[in-house]
Parts: structure tokens; sequence; C-alpha cells
């Protein structure tokens, strides 16, 4: 048995970009959920496989909240997290008021505006000179501006309100991410406010509408934002950096934009190769392959490292816009699946076609382009890698 000072640590398990972490895979081949040290400093069970995964996804005894908040084990130090962990949700409740605004007919209106936007951030780049920050001029805009139209936050203050969102994701300084994370409950409960006043089509309008309080629907907006902000942008910005990357893929989808569909979802598996999990807290107690998973453990389904598990994808590392089925969970899965899927697909649909269209040779820069852009800093930030791109 490893002892709890020799569990492995997950600080070790976070991969660089576009590159591969051999010891999480080396984890999954071995067995499917490992007893691991949280960054936190906590324990917990990190779960490795597809399979594994799927089970306990639909196992209702996997919840993210804990009765006893205070001595929970926890992921990272993080006033999100806090907020979940803390406050019991009504999931399925949540789920019935916010399934509507996520329906087809719901993603036909919001997609003359994510056309609108995506056409705009194109139009900017092109007006630049390359190499140029893909995440600064383009994937982080898109993600924010989509989602502050469609959750019914104005234009015009995005930036501001990344800004207070970046500042709260901000780990291991609980008093500077608390501070912020105030501020945007502040901020939408300003904005939820108005909306009683003044109802448009628009999430917040619709949570007020179903009856829910203010400070629950600034609750949910937060969460949204937060969860919705840095993901969107993390999978167009891996999505479109691996098209950068290989040129074949990129032709492909220039000659054929039929694959478009296809490769949105190679894309979305292959964006990340693990390192990341999604806190969740065991209910009660779970006997999954060959594990007992205690009441109040933290369980970590690494959903990433799950798209590369050779016994569900074959050749897993290979992006194949060609693959028969792909059942992957970069959307989670069950009552976990995320509702956002739709539009996040819609966005990276629209970029990938709308950047190919209009920059045919994307590519990475080379070492002398990368090295003369070197001094410049990104003035907005992401979860990802820095990320140059090309033409």
């Amino acid at each position: 048995m490893t002892s709890a000072d020799e569990l492995p640590r997950m600080t070790e398990m976070f991969s660089p970009l576009f590159g591969q972490n051999d010891y999480l895979r080396e984890l999954q081949a071995k067995q499917p959920i490992w007893k691991v040290r949280t960054p936190a400093g906590d324990e917990a069970w990190l779960v490795v496989r597809h399979a594994e995964i799927r089970a306990l996804l639909v196992n209702r005894k996997l919840v993210r909240s804990h009765p006893d908040p205070t001595n929970a084990a926890q992921y990272v130090q993080s006033p999100i997290f806090d907020m979940v962990r803390s406050e019991p949700i009504d999931h399925s409740r949540f789920r019935a008021v916010l399934t509507p605004f996520f329906s087809q007919s719901a993603m036909r209106a919001i997609e003359p505006v994510v056309v609108s936007i995506v056409d705009e951030l194109v139009d900017s780049l092109a007006a630049g000179t390359p190499p140029m920050e893909l995440q600064e001029h383009f994937s982080v805009p898109l993600g924010m501006r989509v989602l502050c139209a469609f959750v019914g936050i104005p234009d015009s203050e995005w930036r501001s309100l990344h800004g207070m969102l970046y500042e709260m994701a901000v780990l291991d300084e609980q008093d500077h991410a608390k501070k912020h994370a105030t501020k945007v409950g502040q901020y939408l409960q300003e904005r939820v406010a108005g909306k009683r006043l003044e109802r448009g089509n628009d999430v917040l309008s619709g949570l007020v509408a179903a009856g829910l309080a203010d400070d629950e629907v600034a609750r949910l907006g937060t969460m949204l934002m937060f969860a919705g902000g840095d993901s969107v942008a993390n999978s167009v910005g891996y999505g479109i950096g691996r098209l950068a990357a290989n040129a074949d893929l990129r032709d492909a989808l220039i000659k054929d934009t039929d694959l478009v569909p296809a490769a949105v979802e190679e894309l979305l598996r292959t964006a990340t190769y693990g390192g990341g999990a999604h806190p969740h807290y065991a209910a009660e107690d779970i006997e999954i392959a060959g594990v007992t998973i205690r009441a109040g453990d933290l369980v970590l389904p690494d959903f990433a490292l799950a798209n590369f598990d050779e016994r569900v994808f074959d050749d897993p590392d290979e992006i194949d816009f060609g693959r028969k089925t792909n059942p992957h969970l970069a959307f989670a899965h069950g009552v976990w699946h995320c509702l956002g899927a739709p539009l996040a697909r819609m966005e990276l649909a629209i970029a990938v076609r709308a950047l190919l269209a209009r920059f045919p040779t994307l590519r990475l820069p080379d070492a002398a382009e990368e090295a003369a852009a070197g001094n410049a800093q990104a003035r907005l930030s992401s979860t990802m890698d820095r990320l140059l791109i090309a033409w």
C-alpha cells in the first residue's frame, strides 16, 4: 500500500501545451482510480479511465456539495469551488430552468450573434501583424463576448467582467480571490435588479422570470460566467492551435468543409491531454473498480485524460476527422453533461470555418518570428498557455 506521504501529487500531472503527459498515461495504464495528493494538499480519488468516469457520473451518490464544507478535502483553493462545496444546489431544478436556453431554437437565435463576433475578431486579426497571440486577440474575446450576450451582460462590459473573473480564479491567494468573487456577485446582483425592471431574451431574465431569488440568479450567473468563459476560450484556442500546428489537418478542412462537425468533436476530444479535474464528493460510500470511496471523500474525474483511453478510442493520440464513433467526455456525461455544449460546439465550428477561410496558410510561427514577438505581453489571460499564430 502507498502511504499518505507517498501519494502521487497532482502538481506533477498538468500537461504542457500540445504535450502528452507520460506520467498520467502511466497511471491510466496501471489502474482506473488512484488515491492522490491534490494541489491544495488534501487526499482525493483521481479517476483516469473512461468507463469508470462514466459509471460515476450516472451514480446519484456522486454530488458537488459537502455536508461539512469547512473540513472537506479541497482540490484547489478557489472561491468558486468554496461556493459549490458549501451551498447545496438543487441540480435538477436549475437544469430544468436553464435547459430551454440551450435548445435548438435558442441556438439558432444566438448563431447570428456568434457569426458577427467571429467576423469582427477575424477582421481585427487580419489588420494586425503576425504572429498574433490567439487567446488575447481571438479566443478569450470570443468566449466572453458570446457568453455576455447569452447571459445578458452588455458587450461593452465584457473586459471588466473578464478581469474580475480572472482575479477570482487566482489560486493560493484566497483573500484576493474572494474579494473579486464578491465583486462579481455584486456586479451580477446589479444586473439582476435591472432585469427585474426590464427583461430581455437572455439567461438572467429567464432566471428572474422563473422566480429565483436575486442571490440565486447571481450565484448561477457567476458559475456560468466562470465555467463558460475560459472553457470555451481554451476549447477554441487548443482546437485552432492544433490546426495551426498540423498543415494536413488544416488543409483537410479547407478542402472539405463538410468535415467541420466531425473535426469539432475530435478537436474537443484532444483539446488537452489531462491534468485537470472536476471536484465532486461521495454522498455515500461508492464501490467501484475494487475501490471503496468513502462518504465525504473528494472525487476527481479527469475527463480530458479519459478521452485518450485506448480501451475506448483506437489510436487515441491520432487526431482523426474520420473517426467512426467519438464518445468523448469533453462535456462530461449523464446529469453532469454540460448544458452549454451546443453553444461551445457552435462557436468552435464557426471559428474554424471563418479563420481558415481568411487564413488558409494558418500556422504556428517559426523560431525567429516567435523570438521577435517574445517581448509582447498579453493583456488578456486564460488558463491556457500563450499561443502565437501566423499566416
